[in-house]
């Protein structure tokens, strides 16, 4: 039996088996080759070299049932693929080229992230950066926290809740305008205050520098100490009543006396307790003899 009797035997006994799943028409080419059914390829032994490839389809490609038109694919080319439907990788999948989802994505499950973004990777970025959106370019870029926060003028924020600084200072307030105030510890201020209303002391007021009452100082319900030098270029009253008021210069006041005033005390003449004047002439005194 000669080859082109092989080859004939050959060539019948498929047209018998696959005669109802095997048809030829005036397609591009002239040709067109369709399977009623499975159709299995089996590499013989795989990838060998990048053009050989177990299976070619070299034209466009559709999964599923055509269409008129295809959403993402104004233009098919040869080696478009369509998928009409779901498409499961199981090993992982490369673009080479930028990918439009049109209606998200989701990673590691069906619709959820159940462990979370740490398997997410995106190339480039350091330790701690953010991404973030680039108004200038439609982009994502990779930021700095620091850079994203600077500048918030806090003014559009209204609180909801206590604001709780953890012990945290707050630098370089221009102005603050509060209702009331209250501070458990120190309060250090470093230039010129005003008081405009009433202010309530509960504890030691200690001033580095000098303080101006305006509209005059009053001190009720305790004592006042001045350890220093006091000025009073104004009027000054001491006491209101004759009576219960008592005053004493260097020494504490006694009683049913008005006014104590102690000199020096010792032997020697010329100790003045007190001098009196007229303008600049000595006009009375008290002293010891």
């Amino acid at each position: 039996m000669n080859s082109k009797k092989v080859l004939a035997g050959l060539l019948a006994a498929l047209a018998l088996l696959w005669g109802h799943a095997v048809y030829a028409a005036n397609n591009t080419n002239g040709t067109e080759f369709g399977v009623v059914g499975d159709l299995s390829v089996y590499g013989a032994s795989g990838y060998l070299t990048p053009d050989d490839p177990d299976v070619k389809v070299k034209g466009f490609t559709v999964f599923g049932a055509t269409q008129a038109a295809y959403t993402g694919m104004a233009s098919p080319q040869p080696g478009s693929v369509m998928v009409n439907a779901s498409l499961a990788v199981s090993s992982g999948a490369y673009f080479v080229g930028g990918s439009t989802f049109a209606s998200g994505v989701y990673f590691n499950d069906v619709s959820s992230f159940t462990a979370g973004p740490s398997k997410m990777f995106i190339n480039g970025g350091t330790n701690g950066q953010v991404m973030s959106y680039n108004a200038a370019t439609g982009a994502m870029q990779w930021s700095n926290v620091s850079s994203m926060v600077s500048g918030d003028n806090l003014g559009n924020h209204v609180a909801t809740t206590t604001l709780n600084m953890m012990t945290f200072d707050v630098k370089n307030a221009g102005y603050i305008s509060a209702s009331s105030a209250a501070l458990s510890g120190q309060l250090v201020v470093y230039g010129t205050s005003t008081l405009t209303g009433n202010t309530g002391v509960g504890g030691t007021l200690n001033s580095g520098g000098l303080v101006t009452a305006q509209a005059g100082l009053s001190v009720t319900g305790g004592s006042a100490s001045i350890t220093n030098n006091l000025t009073v270029n104004g009027n000054a009253q001491l006491g209101n009543d004759p009576v219960a008021d008592i005053h004493g210069v260097n020494q504490a006041p006694e009683a049913n006396v008005a006014l104590a005033v102690k000199g020096d005390g010792t032997a020697a003449s010329n100790k003045y307790v007190a001098k009196f004047y007229s303008g600049a002439n000595l006009a009375a005194w008290i002293r010891t003899k």
